[in-house]
């Protein structure tokens, strides 16, 4: 079946944090030419055409509510209609995306509060779909002390979460969290166990060293 594109469904609001990430500044230009209205929630902006920017720290729950319950731009003053509506869907990247790139209680504060944070914002302004970032990482073949093997193959979502690390150990907590939410509101949350993120230019450029 077709992909049915926005233009023949209905546009959504959607607030993305971290998009200026590695995978977001990918996603959020595929989200515009759909015809859905993006603002990107991070602390540098992304320099896309059409993405509205808000500079926040998400691990601050009160800029985490107000960026989820303010107006996008300035344009939306002209509609004279008060406060906008809410938005439809919340995709959350931001995060620390590996580890030794801060110490590592500071990554695993940023990634857990930053999650819990926009989860209860979210929730609490009445948004009911949720897409967050999680992580290959949690069934811990990526960052192990030596190497480490699935338990079986083809890994599913039954194989056991074995983090240490604190970025994976962040992930698999944001996955609980998330849970827990998600069985309290009853809203569409949905944690996608991401893998190594790849950029089109990087495929011709690491590829031959991976074989």
């Amino acid at each position: 079946m077709p992909y049915r594109i926005a233009s023949q469904e209905k546009a959504m609001r959607i607030v993305f944090t971290g998009g200026s990430g590695k995978a977001g500044k990918h996603v959020i230009p595929e989200l515009l030419a759909h015809g859905h209205k993006v603002l990107n929630v991070d602390l540098v902006p992304l320099d896309v055409h059409g993405v509205d920017n808000l500079k926040a720290d998400i691990t601050d729950s009160g800029q985490c509510y107000n960026a989820l319950s303010m107006m996008h731009n300035l344009g939306e003053l002209d509609s004279g209609i008060g406060p906008m509506p809410k938005p439809d869907a919340v995709v959350h990247f931001a995060a620390i995306p590996r580890i030794l790139l801060r110490p590592d209680n500071e990554a695993y504060r940023i990634n857990t509060m930053g999650t819990y944070n926009v989860l209860e914002a979210a929730l609490k302004l009445g948004i009911r779909k949720i897409i967050f970032a999680s992580s290959e990482t949690t069934y811990g073949v990526c960052f192990a002390s030596g190497e480490r093997k699935p338990e079986y193959l083809p890994i599913d979502e039954e194989h056991p979460v074995v983090p240490e690390d604190s970025y994976a150990t962040s992930k698999v907590c944001n996955e609980v969290t998330a849970r827990c939410f998600q069985l309290r509101t009853g809203a569409d949350i949905y944690g996608i166990r991401i893998n190594n993120v790849v950029e089109p230019h990087e495929y011709a450029q690491d590829f031959p060293k991976y074989s």
